[in-house]
């Protein structure tokens, strides 16, 4: 903190607000104390001992102060990260703790604990909660570009393409910023704009490796989306070098090793597939990961195998929380199981959720069902943006090819 943010706080004090200004003094000598703390550590330490010992230098801060906003701040957004680093779920759970306790202190000077929250709430699918609180933030400080991305960003995931399209479009002057770059590259994906998504979406890729305070983590998650992109636009070579060099960078991430297997799977390197999907699952239990390695061992024609695997995706699935899984569904529709149950859950998650994925959901639940005309309605509803995506292009021609001819022809 700086001289200039105390003397405001003096000239608060000046003009009567005495109590919210010894509240952020106390702040202040909260984040000072914890940042001495922590500029001492070990340089030897690993990014997740780092995360551990700045979550125990911060609970000490709050132990100190009970009422530190921004204690509570911290420690949500610390939570967060490890949660994302080792794929503990409990960590979300104190983070969303944190994050609405230090929300309930205040929530002006508290945005970025309410970008927390929102990213809290996204891991947990819990989308409408999230938008709910990102158009809170935006009608607070719509003056921030990386809010407004925010609120584009889930307003994308449930299907209000309206506002995602203002949000974004306010955003082109700052589209290179890190938190803006993946959001935005990702909208003009979903518009099939390839080329422009894929120049932002890299340039921003080199940017987070070339800087130090960007976390290991967070370089392959960009190494992540890269490849991602990649591999939907139809270019697997580019995919893997991307998801390889993330792997370089972060050799255990559930995420990349996971990316791996699939794509391994796509190239029918089916030992392969086992191999990358089985360090992922060790990494992170992850239903579509536990999918992809059954099929492989079903492949190479050890249906035992297969079915223990198909058995830990039952069980995976149905221990774990929140709104339920697309990939398990989409798993159980490919596999002709469970047609209807998966239907009925599509039809329930579209009453909220109107995205186009939740649309070629329920295009390809009706497929299964023999409802091709229905099919054909809900697939033109998951192409309305025109997205170049192999999975919706491959979900729309086996519906047309199902449909009678007049329909087909209409």
């Amino acid at each position: 903190m700086n001289t200039r943010r105390v003397v405001v706080g003096g000239m608060l004090l000046a003009a009567g607000a005495a109590a919210g200004a010894l509240t952020y003094t106390r702040h202040l000598r909260t984040s000072t104390a914890a940042s001495a703390a922590l500029s001492e550590l070990p340089s030897g330490f690993s990014e997740l001992a780092i995360r551990d010992e700045q979550i125990r230098v911060w609970n000490q801060a709050l132990a100190a102060d009970s009422l530190s906003a921004v204690a509570m701040g911290q420690l949500a957004a610390l939570h967060m990260q490890r949660a994302r680093e080792s794929g503990n779920y409990n960590d979300y759970l104190i983070a969303e703790g944190f994050a609405r306790k230090s929300l309930g202190m205040r929530t002006q000077r508290n945005g970025k604990t309410a970008v927390t929250l929102v990213s809290i709430l996204l891991a947990q699918h819990r989308f409408l909660e999230a938008r709910d609180l990102a158009q809170e933030l935006v009608n607070r400080e719509g003056d921030v570009p990386q809010y407004r991305s925010l609120l584009g960003e889930v307003s994308m995931e449930v299907g209000d393409y309206a506002t995602a399209g203002i949000m974004f479009d306010s955003l082109w002057s700052e589209r290179a910023h890190l938190s803006n770059a993946p959001r935005l590259a990702r909208w003009l994906e979903l518009n099939n704009h390839i080329r422009e998504a894929r120049r932002i979406l890299v340039n921003a890729r080199n940017e987070a490796l070339a800087r130090r305070d960007v976390t290991r983590e967070t370089q392959a998650w960009f190494q992540l989306r890269v490849g991602d992109f990649e591999l939907r636009a139809g270019r697997p070579r580019a995919a893997e070098q991307a998801f390889r060099a993330g792997l370089t960078i972060e050799p255990n991430d559930p995420r990349l090793l996971a990316a791996m297997a699939r794509l391994s799977s796509d190239n029918r390197d089916y030992r392969d597939a086992i191999e990358w999907g089985e360090r992922a699952i060790t990494e992170q239990l992850d239903p579509g990961t536990l999918g992809i390695v059954g099929d492989a061992y079903a492949a190479l024609g050890d249906t035992a195998k297969s079915t223990e695997y198909f058995r830990t995706l039952e069980v995976a699935v149905t221990a774990q929380p929140g709104p339920f899984h697309r990939a398990w569904s989409l798993y159980l529709l490919d596999h002709d199981l469970r047609v209807n149950e998966v239907l009925g859950k599509a039809q329930q998650e579209l009453l909220q959720r109107r995205d186009i994925y939740g649309y070629d959901l329920l295009a390809w639940a009706l497929h299964k069902s023999g409802r091709n005309v229905e099919a054909a309605a809900a697939m033109k509803q998951a192409l309305q943006l025109n997205t170049p995506d192999p999975l919706l292009l491959r979900h729309q021609a086996a519906i047309a090819k199902a449909l009678p001819t007049l329909a087909a022809s209409r």
